[in-house]
């Protein structure tokens, strides 16, 4: 992604959707904004010991609180990958360990379940101290994307979600394997349907185009093997997973150059180890949490790091947030914040909350609703989350903002930078600021002025950027 285009892009969409919403004071700062942060990136853009931490925390979580930053700045920048990478030391018994859905498998939620489950999910983002913890699950339901539109069960993609958490930092082979006996996978890609004398090719298709190798490893022939593989998944009637012998095929197949009986974990096994998997997963995960497009000789060293700890992951996102080019200029800011985190890092950094329903509404209309993502391929990224049909929801989405507990509850001079501080840790540039003020310092009702402030604020591209 070019950044720099997309400062432009976003300042300038801001500012056709929304000349009637954020006032012309800040549409003449955003025009004279986009040129300087064009034209001298270095002096605004690039990273330095200030930034190390909180730029970690945006690509490691979802931003943090003004307390929370304190805290991992104590512990420096090595100190605190050390802490977010060891996450399971860490007590979470303050989370809700489930959502307020039916705990079985009925395909006909009851109405607002489907709320209720992202409505669980956003509030583990938001409060957990874990953040490396649902970002991996993040990542990995983006990886495997199943949609609640055809599982049709919140209790399934509940325990999905549970699983890609529970997973999340181990082995590939595990997780790939766990995923391949999925109930809501089975389901989603018609593996319960999958049967030796009609083999269903979806699973076997998808598992190697999108979830592995990718293309040009396989040809049509080890799909069908993969096929076949795979045959006799069922599911009850409660949504447990059973293997039947009886409708697995046991006759030889060839698959990705080996032959014999081949079943779901010697496929598994096969792919899980295949050089085209770890090249293919350490370079989504490099730019999941740096920038597109690394160099060869970066994934090459994650590929071998991948071979080395056989896939372990978490090895692999260690070496990427200790590496130098997680603390170049050209990751830092160099990504567009997806409707998940914008949502997400504006809670946690503010101590505010949105409704489950409003907050399900701004992501749907932004383009990124959890649980139901648009094809296996997952969600867009980049600049595809910028545009005019879901630029006026994050303009608007303050509007949903309740109860912050982070910003100050008293007008001063400093005001609006105190507020900077706390959605954007790293200090915005002071012209913004300076505009922000001119255009809010005439409002009275603290309210009205508070929620002004984030939109204007949160309408800059150095929010939106990541």
């Amino acid at each position: 992604m070019n950044r720099r285009s997309f400062l432009k892009i976003a300042l300038l969409t801001s500012g056709v959707s929304a000349a009637g919403i954020v006032g012309l004071d800040f549409l003449k700062m955003s025009d004279a904004s986009v040129k300087s942060v064009v034209t001298q990136p270095q002096s605004t853009l690039t990273i330095n010991s200030v930034s190390q931490v909180p730029h970690l925390l945006r690509r490691a979580g979802f931003g943090s609180s003004p307390a929370e930053l304190s805290d991992y700045a104590t512990l420096g920048f090595n100190g605190s990958i050390d802490l977010l990478l060891n996450y399971g030391s860490i007590d979470d018994s303050n989370l809700p360990s489930q959502p307020n859905v039916t705990m079985s498998y009925e395909k006909k939620p009851a109405t607002g379940e489907v709320v209720n489950l992202i409505g669980w999910w956003l509030d583990r983002m938001i409060k957990t101290p874990r953040p490396l913890e649902e970002k991996m699950t993040l990542f990995w339901h983006n990886h495997f994307a199943t949609a609640i539109s055809k599982v049709r069960s919140p209790y399934l993609m509940f325990k999905q979600n549970e699983l890609l958490r529970s997973k999340a930092m181990g082995n590939f082979e595990d997780l790939l394997m766990g995923i391949t006996e999925d109930p809501a996978m089975l389901i989603w890609l018609d593996g319960a349907k999958n049967r030796k004398n009609a083999p269903n090719e979806n699973y076997g298709r998808e598992v190697m185009e999108v979830f592995t190798t990718g293309r040009g490893y396989y040809t049509e022939d080890d799909v069908k093997a993969a096929a076949r593989a795979f045959t006799g998944y069922t599911l009850d009637s409660d949504g447990n997973v059973h293997f039947e012998p009886r409708l697995h095929d046991t006759s030889s197949k060839t698959f990705l150059g080996q032959s014999g009986n081949l079943g779901p974990e010697d496929v598994v096994k096969i792919l899980a180890n295949h050089p085209g998997t770890a090249k293919s997963i350490v370079t989504e995960l490099f730019e999941y949490f740096a920038y597109d497009n690394p160099g060869n000789d970066t994934i090459d060293r994650l590929t071998q790091i991948y071979a080395n700890t056989n896939g372990n992951i978490k090895s692999i996102v260690e070496s990427i947030l200790r590496s130098n080019e997680f603390l170049s200029s050209q990751s830092y800011l160099a990504q567009v914040k997806s409707p998940v985190e914008f949502v997400v890092a504006a809670q946690r950094s503010l101590g505010a909350t949105v409704t489950p329903t409003i907050a399900a509404s701004a992501l749907n209309n932004m383009g990124q609703l959890p649980f139901d993502p648009p094809s296996v391929f997952g969600w867009p990224s980049g600049l595809a989350w910028i545009n005019t049909s879901s630029i006026l929801d994050r303009i608007n989405f303050p509007l949903a903002i309740q109860d912050p507990t982070n910003v100050p509850s008293t007008p001063s001079d400093t005001y609006v930078e105190e507020i900077a501080r706390v959605i954007f840790q790293d200090g915005l540039p002071q012209e913004v600021i300076q505009s922000v003020q001119s255009s809010t310092n005439a409002i009275t009702d603290l309210q009205d002025r508070l929620r002004d402030t984030l939109r204007l604020m949160m309408a800059s591209p150095f929010y939106n950027l990541n």
